[in-house]
């Protein structure tokens, strides 16, 4: 722990200094009086060093706080088989929960957890027995009937429920089979699936992050108040995503934490799962009768008090049965006999037995907010999506709706509804009335494969305190020349002031936030003298539709450093507009340019003075495709876990003269001048191209098969698709996938989880892995 900031060097240093007699730091100090005071610095250093190892003598018994070095002899005395040294986290969730699992072996309790203390992802198992159709006897006791459905257990499908039949296949197929003999494929697969002895884990390796207080931006400025947005500030179209259970007693368990007591284990419902959220899931909406309805009824302010107990009593009637809409609930109570149909059916009324008569067990009530904010499970921070500035909607007055057909002339909303929403493509149509539509806010999720880009997951963030905020598209104060510039909130800010004079300056992002600064123009940033440095941190840079935007780095530096940024690649909006790529350009010289886990669009010189001496990436995106190829002839590139993006495998990705990389996925041409130095060990690249030392590298021969998505805003960007060879997915040093993700160790996390799946599964079972995204 040479970094820590407990003090102990100093002071063994200070210790050490006042016990060296006074005549020899009297002749050391005639002799400059450095050497004898570095010996003594060095000595303090192991002394340190072994100073903090007592130290944390009494904390390596303990599993919660014993350093990694120490789990494996933790682990021998629980009799653990370890998993892979590369998965710390799985490594001290196994010797932690060893006699857990062994006292719950074969349960499913057990068998899920092990999906998130294995991997971090979530998982729901399936046992597909449950799931064969067959004849039922007088032993089976009574057939469980399905939520949406109501298809019986082992019985024949009742296909007249849309979204029963859409999850066909689906984690929560309430349909049944015939069995089939086959074992199940691997790694990952559907056939053999529908077996008697097949368990079978859904498994999504997608995170959901939340974005509050967004600024969404205005594609459709219709006549009238009503106007077509998107719920992303770029005006894409980006699939919206459900919130993970707020408790953390379903679906991702955190290895130490609450849930303290981990048999309070759940498995995950539908509308907690880090997936795209389907319309038909967020308007469902079913009622049932219970008692806080007819306890509101009893007292109701819009029910004449002689009316309220015979109300009471006709509603008491029907208590426990349920409603699959709205509509069913209010035909039935308006149809009520004695008069009461009347009273129980008036509009007043039914708005009053809506949120209390709403289950918590549906779409609607865990995916949307009401008037309070709060979701029906009382989960406030957990609402997927809500409109939080402008008018906030409740999910009464909220709809989904099929929006990727719309025009100029934006579809009709039902009666009582104010939001029209399409979660797949993340627009909504919205009427802001007499507000300005510039102050509206929204919360939402969107999925994410790993930290990479600007993003609100909890990246660490310099403690020193900025000297300069922005906040609420404020940006008044101007861009310092020097000190800290912090953005505090999701909103957009437009075109940013130049900045002429920088000597030392950081523009980051607060902890949780992701701002959108949109550029109309260049946005440039000049040194101020020699030697200077620059951070931005956590930032997203677009450009406006039309204008021709980059970043550019004028003047002398010592250090540039990019860092969770994304600097847009472009594309198009949700109407078709095209949106320009922001570019990187250096006008000016700089000694290191270091990109961290971001994604950029290109990085060129301009001007024949322009050069950069070195150039360290690292987790990073470059899509090389509309922001062109990273442009360095006289620069030493060091490439680490890359992706380069290409069109074709024709596309020029990099031009430099020096090269060193590894787990570097270059899907186009890489031209290196000086191929004597540097090496390409454990990397891909496409046929033609010039580089230096090839070590278990790859040749790719086809761009289009290798990525789920090349499109910017879909949340599998850029990452390696099924259809891709399968020597990309473990060609990496590690074992682990090439490319910007392979630090998230995707393979080695499923073999760990496949290891202890093994392990724990009951007597006879075989597993079957679905990756789910």
């Amino acid at each position: 722990m040479p970094t820590a900031r407990d003090g102990y060097r100093e002071y063994y240093a200070e210790k050490l200094w006042d016990w060296v007699p006074a005549i020899h730091r009297e002749m050391d100090a005639q002799q400059g009086g450095d050497a004898l005071r570095a010996l003594l610095h060095a000595i303090a250093s192991q002394a340190a060093v072994q100073k903090r190892s007592q130290d944390r003598l009494w904390d390596d018994m303990f599993i919660e706080l014993a350093d990694d070095w120490a789990l494996p002899y933790i682990a021998q005395l629980v009799a653990t088989r370890l998993v892979s040294a590369l998965s710390p986290r799985a490594r001290r969730a196994d010797v932690a929960k060893t006699i857990y699992y062994r006292r719950r072996k074969g349960t499913p309790a057990v068998l899920e957890q092990l999906v998130a203390d294995m991997s971090g992802w979530t998982g729901h198992l399936v046992e597909e027995f449950r799931r064969l159709g067959r004849l039922r006897h007088g032993l089976d006791g009574v057939a469980r009937l399905g939520r949406l459905s109501a298809t019986p257990e082992g019985g024949l499908a009742d296909l007249r429920q849309v979204r029963a039949a859409r999850l066909a296949g689906d984690a929560f197929d309430e349909f049944h089979y015939t069995p089939e003999m086959r074992r199940p494929a691997l790694p990952a697969g559907r056939l053999g699936l529908r077996g008697i002895h097949v368990l079978g884990f859904h498994l999504w390796r997608m995170q959901s992050v939340a974005f509050d207080g967004v600024q969404p931006a205005r594609v459709i400025d219709a006549a009238g108040t009503r106007d077509g947005y998107t719920c992303d500030p770029s005006g894409r179209d980006v699939p919206l995503f459900s919130a993970p259970d707020a408790s953390g007693n379903a679906g991702v368990s955190p290895m130490f934490g609450a849930p303290r007591d981990w048999s309070a284990w759940r498995s995950a419902d539908e509308w907690a799962l880090p997936r795209v959220i389907d319309c038909r899931l967020l308007n469902e909406a079913i009622y049932e009768v219970n008692e806080a309805a007819l306890a509101w009824v009893l007292s109701a302010g819009v029910i004449t008090p002689a009316q309220r107990a015979p109300a009471a009593a006709e509603l008491a009637k029907l208590l426990g049965q349920r409603f699959a809409n709205s509509a069913e609930m209010a035909r039935t109570l308006a149809g009520r006999p004695s008069g009461m149909g009347a009273v129980l059916g008036a509009a007043a009324v039914l708005d009053g037995l809506r949120p209390l008569m709403l289950r918590a067990d549906c779409g609607s009530a865990a995916l949307l907010a009401d008037a309070s904010g709060q979701t029906a499970q009382g989960r406030a921070p957990a609402a997927s999506l809500r409109v939080l500035a402008g008018t906030p909607v409740p999910r009464e007055r909220s709809r989904g709706a099929q929006l990727s057909s719309w025009t100029a002339t934006l579809p009709a909303a039902p009666a009582g509804v104010d939001w029209l929403l399409d979660p797949a493509l993340g627009r909504f149509v919205y009427d802001s009335g007499a507000a300005d539509a510039n102050q509206l806010r929204l919360r939402y999720r969107t999925g994410q494969l790993a930290p990479i880009g600007a993003g609100a997951w909890a990246r660490t963030v310099d403690a020193t305190p900025a000297t300069v905020h922005w906040a609420q598209r404020s940006t008044a104060g101007g861009v310092p020349a020097s000190g800290i510039l912090e953005i505090d909130d999701n909103t957009r800010f437009e075109a940013p002031p130049n900045q002429a004079g920088v000597s030392q300056l950081s523009v980051r992002a607060a902890a949780g936030t992701r701002p959108y600064l949109r550029l109309n123009a260049d946005w440039v940033l000049q040194a101020a003298g020699a030697q200077r440095t620059l951070l931005l941190d956590g930032l997203w840079l677009g450009a406006a539709i039309g204008a021709t935007a980059r970043l550019v780095i004028a003047g002398d530096w010592a250090r540039v450093q990019l860092r969770y940024c994304t600097l847009d690649p472009g594309g198009s909006n949700a109407v078709g507009a095209t949106l320009p790529p922001v570019k990187l350009i250096i006008t000016g010289t700089v000694d290191e340019l270091v990109v961290d886990s971001s994604i950029v669009a290109g990085i060129q010189l301009e001007g024949a003075a322009a050069s950069v001496d070195t150039l360290q990436m690292r987790d990073c995106i470059v899509d090389a495709r509309a922001g062109g190829p990273i442009d360095l002839p006289n620069t030493a590139v060091t490439l680490s876990r890359c992706t380069l993006l290409g069109i074709d495998v024709s596309t020029l990705c990099l031009h430099a003269e020096r090269l060193w990389a590894s787990d570097t996925l270059i899907a186009g041409i890489a031209d290196i001048s000086n191929v004597q130095q540097g090496c390409f060990r454990f990397s891909a690249r496409a046929p033609g191209s010039r580089l230096p030392h090839p070590y278990e590298s790859q040749l790719i021969d086809d761009v289009l098969r290798l990525f789920a998505t090349r499109r910017f805003g879909d949340p599998a960007y850029a990452s390696l698709s099924p259809r891709a060879p399968a020597s990309l997915f473990t060609g990496s040093e590690q074992g682990s996938e090439i490319g910007a993700f392979c630090a998230s160790l995707f393979p080695i996390k499923l073999d760990s989880l496949r290891a202890k799946v093994e392990e724990y599964m009951p007597f006879a079972r075989l597993p079957a892995y679905l990756l789910e995204n």
